[in-house]
């Protein structure tokens, strides 16, 4: 019985945590947006294409290096550079 009880005690525990959880991610807002540049440097989308479009020319593992960057060392270690 104490087990049960205990197991009981633990369960609403986690239960309390999820809902916590939950309630805090309703209030989180994004605060990335996909036209921040727009004002200051409008073509910013066209100049980084190009650039790496050229460097991937001229090195073609730069492709490699620059997924490997986005999706490796960025989300495994942040990039707020």
């Amino acid at each position: 019985m104490k087990r049960s009880f205990s197991s009981f005690i633990h369960l609403r525990r986690c239960f309390l945590v999820v809902m916590i959880l939950f309630a805090l991610s309703l209030v989180v807002k994004a605060q990335l947006n996909t036209d921040f540049y727009q004002q200051t440097c409008p073509n910013l989308l066209k100049i980084v294409r190009k650039e790496v479009q050229n460097a991937i020319k001229s090195e073609m593992r730069m492709a490699a290096s620059l997924l490997r960057l986005h999706f490796h060392d960025c989300f495994v270690n942040g990039c707020d550079a």
